[in-house]
């Protein structure tokens, strides 16, 4: 008798594999732990029980959104390609992707999550949890804040979309400025340049816009001016 053997599409990247949903019969493997990203081309690996390796003759995909449950839309189906020896697909919408791969008298069915791009917001080179203090000129000198993307293999930044600037001084006098876009408007500057040594900033409610993604809040910054 024949041993069957899992036999794998290899993926593009050299990153670690990690493991989306799977059925008895079919793993599908991705590049970012478990999800697929929206607005990029993703590559991911199937793993079926059967002699060869998977085509793309047995696999279909379909894109499952919020918006198709509310509206009572069906699922997109979602071009795949294969180049290589690798699957790639292009979701351009979170919420889930929904692979068909057909075996031997049998249809696997294996759904994945689709996240959106996700972005981390700095002050220079600064970023939330970082508790280092700024000294007050290089504080002043700051033009505004940076969604940098920080996965996938990016090199690319997202649009900051708005910011609630917290000043806070030593006798724990509070002032804040509302920020519309990453670059210091004229309340915020104001603050700014109030800054002393012992001061406490806070940026919060940090809002920014990746491509094929809605609005996402970033983490809360706090620094302490030397």
């Amino acid at each position: 008798m024949m041993i069957k053997t899992w036999l794998i599409s290899i993926i593009t990247f050299s990153a670690l594999i990690c493991s989306g949903q799977n059925s008895d019969k079919v793993s599908i493997h991705t590049e970012n732990c478990n999800n697929l990203v929206a607005g990029l081309d993703n590559y991911i690996s199937i793993i079926a029980i059967q002699d060869s390796s998977v085509s793309l003759k047995q696999v279909t995909a379909f894109l499952i959104t919020p918006y198709m449950y509310l509206y009572e839309k069906e699922p997109i189906r979602l071009e795949i390609e294969s180049k290589y020896g690798k699957f790639k697909i292009h979701p351009d919408s979170v919420g889930s992707v929904e692979f068909h791969v057909k075996l031997r008298g049998t249809t696997e069915i294996t759904r994945i999550n689709v996240e959106p791009i996700k972005a981390v917001c700095r002050l220079s080179k600064y970023k939330a949890n970082s508790e280092a203090k700024i000294q007050v000129a290089e504080f002043k000198a700051q033009l505004g804040l940076v969604a940098y993307v920080e996965c996938c293999g990016l090199d690319a930044t997202c649009k900051v979309i708005k910011f609630e600037l917290l000043r806070i001084t030593n006798n724990n006098h509070a002032t804040r400025a509302i920020n519309r876009g990453a670059r210091f408007e004229e309340i915020s500057l104001q603050l700014i340049n109030q800054a002393k040594s012992g001061d406490i900033y806070v940026f919060r409610n940090i809002y920014y816009e990746c491509p094929s993604t809605e609005n996402q809040r970033s983490e809360d910054m706090i620094f302490e001016i030397e």
